[in-house]
């Protein structure tokens, strides 16, 4: 059962990141002619972003642990950040860094319907030489508190960190549709036990408004 329901999430996760990744392609193919995209303008210092993603995922067991526990969750991310620098590099290694605040809402649907929830900051790397399709990797980390009971960890108190990579599409000069991957560690770290904590595999999709 166990594995009938991980394989069901997973397969689910990998269907709808790669129908989203597919229409940023789509969008992002040579269409009517329209107006320049200047990346370095849209991501020039002081730019304030608010982006909202949801996603979903389900635990993996990249430690080949004995056992692992059923997890699979759904989740809500909000961001705000603020480009503290201008845009760097040259050629495909033109870049912009992407600080922020994340909040992080995760609601538990196997192996019981409860929830997690805390504060994370994040840190996105774009790669913005290619138009308004931009590559990005992230990492984020933070704490916050759970009532979700396994083996893997008991505590209320939890730590979050995660890294991932996507693609984002300029619909327009201010607004950005996402589509990305996240490996996710939870645990306690150490400050009760068990803490074994776990990892997932996670998809995420999301939208980007863009101010100055």
């Amino acid at each position: 059962m166990r594995t009938m329901t991980m394989g069901r999430w997973r397969g689910g996760l990998r269907m709808l990141v790669a129908i989203v990744v597919a229409a940023v392609v789509v969008a992002a193919a040579p269409g009517p002619p329209a107006m320049a995209f200047d990346a370095d303008a849209r991501f020039a210092q002081g730019t304030k972003i608010f982006g909202l993603q949801i996603g979903g995922g389900a635990v993996n067991n990249v430690e080949e642990q004995a056992t692992v526990s059923d997890i699979a969750f759904v989740n809500v991310t909000p961001r705000i950040s603020y480009l503290l620098f201008k845009p760097f590099g040259a050629g495909w290694l033109r870049s912009a860094v992407e600080p922020g605040l994340e909040g992080w809402f995760q609601h538990y649907v196997s192996p019981a319907s409860t929830n997690a929830g805390g504060l994370k900051l994040a840190l996105r790397y774009h790669f913005i030489a290619f138009g308004r399709l931009v590559p990005y990797v992230e990492v984020t980390g933070g704490a916050g508190g759970t009532n979700l009971k396994v083996p893997e960890i008991r505590s209320r108190f939890t730590f979050v960190a995660e890294a991932g990579a996507g693609l984002s599409y300029f619909l327009t000069d201010e607004v950005a549709l996402s589509a990305g991957y996240r490996f996710q560690h939870i645990s306690n770290g150490d400050t009760s036990t068990p803490n074994r904590g776990f990892n997932s595999d996670s998809g995420v999709i999301g939208v980007s408004f863009y101010f100055k």
